[in-house]
């Protein structure tokens, strides 16, 4: 399908917040990360910088990883389980405090992971959905979903932060939409299995 098709198609929309939930969390951390690194568990300014590093190595092993499962398991499954993954490492950074510093590593490598993951999965899912042919304008407009989770991940995470003094809540609603992300995927499957019926 063309990009106009593909608008037309509902599995788009779905496909879509799909992106926008899988990426928010990976941009929500890194927009932050040595900040909560700093207010959070108390880390020096140095210190909070290995804390970006570890989660752009994991991002970056994340897109491979997902890759690799993806082709033995089917995307669907993959992105399933890649929100599954993010809500515990979102829960771990939850449950951080002062101090922290194993839980708190523990967390942001695996949201990095997942983060990079969603991105490693995404460009060929969206061709398997649409066709390899118009794949570069098809994936530039369902990057969009991208966009949209980098605009409101950080205004999102740093507002919680200016309101409560906390990220606690952000992470929650990070946590929210991991979950919210795993039923629009069960629900991406249904249609999918649905159309090529």
């Amino acid at each position: 399908k063309n990009w106009k098709a593909m608008l037309k198609d509902p599995i788009f929309y779905v496909m879509i917040l799909m992106l926008s939930c899988g990426a928010f969390s990976g941009l929500m951390v890194i927009s932050q990360a040595s900040l909560v690194a700093q207010r959070m568990i108390g880390m020096s300014v140095v210190a909070a910088t290995t804390a970006v590093s570890v989660l752009a190595l994991h991002n970056t092993a994340g897109r491979i990883l997902a890759g690799y499962i993806s082709d033995k398991i089917g995307a669907g499954n993959t992105i399933i389980g890649i929100f599954a993954l993010s809500a515990v490492g979102l829960s771990l950074l939850y449950f951080s405090k002062t101090g922290d510093m194993a839980l708190f590593y523990v967390g942001v490598s695996i949201v990095g992971l997942c983060f990079g993951s969603i991105m490693g999965v995404f460009p060929g899912l969206t061709a398997l959905q649409f066709g390899a042919k118009n794949n570069s304008v098809n994936y530039g407009i369902m990057f969009i979903g991208f966009a949209a989770a980098g605009l409101f991940g950080p205004m999102i995470m740093s507002g919680i932060y200016e309101k409560s003094g906390i990220y606690q809540n952000a992470f929650m609603v990070a946590i929210f939409l991991s979950a919210a992300g795993i039923l629009l995927t069960l629900l991406y499957k249904k249609m999918f299995s649905t159309s090529k019926q």
